[in-house]
């Protein structure tokens, strides 16, 4: 289950980074994201917090 955990935890990363990316190039460039950057946010946090009863199984 560790290694699930730590599959969960680098996919989260993954969408916070590219939330990241997203807040960036929103302050470049105008376009219509439709709210993707904080969906982006929210799917990180959510795959972190799910992640965390997994680290504690044997």
């Amino acid at each position: 289950m560790t290694g699930l955990a730590v599959a969960m935890d680098v996919v989260a990363a993954g969408f916070f980074a590219f939330f990241l990316v997203l807040v960036i190039r929103k302050g470049t460039v105008q376009s219509d994201e439709g709210g993707r950057s904080v969906a982006m946010a929210l799917i990180a946090v959510s795959l972190g917090l799910l992640s965390v009863p997994l680290w504690s199984l044997p």
